[in-house]
């Protein structure tokens, strides 16, 4: 089982882990808050936060699955660990170290192109209807109805 994160933070494209069980011809769940592995560990069924309910999917395994948030519970490094990380190593991997053509990876080997990206427009500012509780109400019923036109 290959478990991923949901999401990247980046661009929030929710696509690396569909695509690698694609290439890998794997099952994929998406978006799974509980994990119950079978006795014999060749499936899993996995529970999913679905419009405000909850889904069900049962899937063979290998298989990846991407979690969100409410899985588990995190844990965190102690000062003693955050120490020793210090200390470890780190492995600069290039594409050639890997066995990849340069030309299929990072911006040269991208299939999808970025034509421009906007922030989202200004939110008008908010407004606060003073006075009394009663009289408050009234006008905001009033603004609701006759400016905002939702109610």
């Amino acid at each position: 089982m290959v478990l991923a994160g949901k999401q990247a933070v980046d661009e929030d494209n929710t696509q690396v882990a569909v695509r690698v069980a694609e290439l890998l011809d794997l099952p994929h769940v998406n978006s799974v808050i509980k994990i119950e592995l079978s006795e014999d560990k060749k499936s899993a069924r996995c529970v999913r936060e679905v419009d405000g309910d909850r889904d069900i999917a049962e899937t063979a395994l290998p298989a990846i699955i991407t979690t969100q948030q409410g899985l588990n519970e995190p844990r965190y490094p102690s000062l003693k660990g955050i120490m020793g990380a210090k200390k470890k190593p780190i492995t600069d991997w290039k594409a050639a170290d890997l066995g990849l053509d340069p030309a299929t990876i990072g911006a040269q080997g991208t299939k999808l192109e970025v034509l421009r990206l906007d922030p989202p427009p200004a939110r008008p500012p908010g407004k606060i209807v003073p006075g009394e509780p009663a009289v408050a109400a009234k006008e905001l019923v009033r603004l609701l109805h006759e400016e905002a036109k939702v109610v």
